[in-house]
């Protein structure tokens, strides 16, 4: 029974949302390093082109809004305090440009009008941002020194609208080309696979770093605390005298930097108070000297200065919301709910982060020709994870797969149990869970073949070092040594192997990659290979045998597993029909 569409889907939104990922670092790095205007929307547009040509070639429903969503998430790791616009403008483009293909059916209109939308949407998230920062008078602030400027310069034919309707158009036509790009390169590139750059082989051999991080404890009381300031602030702000009004914004601003302590940095840029400070001047310019001479100065220093202040309090808000929002516990609801496949998408994406980063590197001196690096990137991003696995020896592999938490090590336990029963050899590795009050708290190692157990991963920071981090688990020297020696050359004295359980860890590289690529090679029995519903496919096309076989937890019995792996476990498993994903 083959893997279901959507882990299907989840699997190449990782590879793509990785790919969009490592340009946002790569070029995102280089534009803003250099000051360049308007960069939010050469990044958008560099979206739209990898995205419609990834799509155009893997024509799946959901693909790019996942993808977005993939990329959006990654956005977790930035050093910077504030995430949640970047996340939004992402996640945003991903949904413009899905919705523009849908409507027209996969038709190229379709990538035309959607990589329009997407790209114009950082023109719209400029504006909304401001609004939302600095209230609704700095709508009225832009339209008063707008003319004001035109009436220095006689250029008041042009209307200050006119200039935003002007960007939106440029903005407009640089998504049509974007997207025009994409297609022509997606017709190019056809299905054909290119090698891999030099470094994409190999993914990192140790963990990687955890897609999440915290400064400290997460609360969700914290987070609820926050936007209920934040709010609260944005609505009555403006009814306090201006002295009551910053006494406020000082006190949430001192909580969240005593609890951020990483938003100092954001609160610490230059520019950020040059930029304040320009809007007060600017107000008390428009709102006071010019409309009222020199007796309305200080008035309009007022109004500038309630603009900052909501803005600062608007700023620290969001940087209390956005180190939240890295909570596990929040992703984790959200997949149960609708995305259920996200977090192994995650996890595939960011190991296969640096050899993207490291490509685009590579070919900094080449973007002259975006259309030859982006057939170059989409060729690494279709091999990378799914295909150049090793040629498998093992006479058979089966696939025991289902969602998180229905049982699949229990039944591998049951699995292992008739084979033995049978006079067969079996070796390998099995990791049962741990639970606490119906949560997972870790997982521990069993040596199938000696019985040896030891911890795995416990979800409280252990001694394992920093490279053994993933999530919210720590994963022990212990553990990973006695997994290194079950899976490692004894192994091979083993009729069955059992691997209990292959994740994105391994996808990416990590974990028993290394053992499994060396089983794959060398190992001439079965192997058992326990995966989430989410990563089957990724696992069967990387490790699989010329006979894999997928069976499921809800769908078949520890007896027909037993017998598909041996027949002695039954003495009619090699009978049974095999389907390979």
């Amino acid at each position: 029974m083959m893997a279901g569409v959507s882990g299907r889907v989840w699997q190449r939104a990782a590879i793509y949302g990785s790919l969009w990922a490592a340009s946002e670092i790569v070029a995102g790095s280089f534009l803003h390093n250099l000051r360049i205007p308007f960069a939010g929307s050469l990044l958008a547009a560099s979206g739209v082109m990898m995205m419609t040509a990834g799509h155009r070639l893997h024509p799946e429903r959901g693909l790019i809004w996942r993808a977005a969503l993939v990329c959006a998430l990654m956005k977790s790791i930035s050093p910077s305090a504030v995430i949640l616009g970047p996340m939004v403008g992402i996640a945003m483009e991903g949904l413009l440009l899905e919705a523009g293909v849908r409507l027209a059916r996969g038709r190229a209109a379709g990538y035309l009008i959607g990589g329009a939308a997407a790209v114009s949407w950082s023109m719209a998230q400029r504006i909304i941002t401001a609004i939302i920062a600095f209230g609704g008078d700095v709508v009225r602030l832009y339209v008063d020194a707008y003319r004001f400027a035109a009436r220095s310069l006689a250029v008041e034919s042009f209307g200050p609208f006119d200039l935003i309707w002007t960007f939106v158009v440029l903005e407009w036509l640089a998504g049509l080309a974007a997207a025009a790009v994409g297609l022509r390169v997606a017709g190019r590139v056809g299905n054909k696979a290119a090698p891999l750059v030099p470094g994409a082989a190999a993914a990192p051999a140790v963990f990687p770093e955890p897609p999440i991080e915290a400064e400290g404890p997460w609360s969700l009381r914290r987070l609820a605390a926050a936007a209920f300031v934040l709010v609260g602030g944005m609505m009555g702000l403006s009814r306090l005298p201006l002295a009551a009004a910053a006494l406020v914004v000082a006190a949430f601003a001192a909580w969240v930097l005593a609890v951020y302590p990483r938003a100092a940095g954001r609160i610490r840029r230059l520019s950020l108070w040059l930029e304040l400070l320009a809007v007060m001047l600017l107000a008390g310019l428009v709102f006071g000297l010019v409309r009222h001479g020199a007796s309305g100065l200080a008035g309009g220093l007022a109004e500038g200065a309630a603009m900052a202040l909501r803005a600062v309090m608007v700023i620290v808000g969001f940087t209390a919301i956005s180190a939240e929002l890295r909570n596990p516990s929040i992703l984790a609801f959200v997949e149960r709910r609708k995305l259920r496949g996200l977090s192994d998408a995650l996890g595939v994406a960011f190991g296969i982060l640096p050899a993207f980063t490291g490509a685009l590197a590579d070919r900094r001196r080449s973007w002259r020709r975006p259309g030859r690096v982006l057939a170059d990137l989409l060729a690494v991003a279709d091999s990378l994870v799914l295909a150049h696995a090793p040629a498998s020896s093992c006479r058979r592999v089966v696939l025991l797969t289902g969602p998180t938490g229905s049982g699949k090590t229990t039944m591998a336990t049951e699995v292992v149990k008739r084979l033995r029963q049978a006079g067969v050899r079996v070796g390998g590795v099995l990791a049962p869970g741990l639970l606490a009050d119906e949560r997972r708290t870790g997982f521990d190692l069993l040596d199938i073949a000696t019985g040896q157990r030891a911890g795995l991963a416990r979800e409280r920071p252990g001694p394992a070092a920093r490279h053994a981090q993933w999530g919210r688990f720590s994963f022990l020297p212990d553990g990973l040594a006695l997994g290194a020696r079950a899976l490692g050359p004894g192994a091979a004295a083993s009729d069955v192997i059992v691997v209990d359980e292959v994740g994105p860890f391994e996808l990416s590289g990590g974990g028993w990659a290394e053992a499994l690529d060396a089983l794959a090679r060398g190992f001439p029995g079965a192997l058992l290979l326990v995966a989430r519903e989410s990563v089957a496919e990724a696992v069967a096309a990387r490790w699989g045998a010329a006979e894999t076989i997928v069976c499921r937890v809800d769908g078949d019995a520890p007896e027909r597993v037993a017998g598909l792996l041996d027949a002695r476990a039954t003495g009619a498993g090699s009978s049974s029909a095999a389907t390979r994903p």
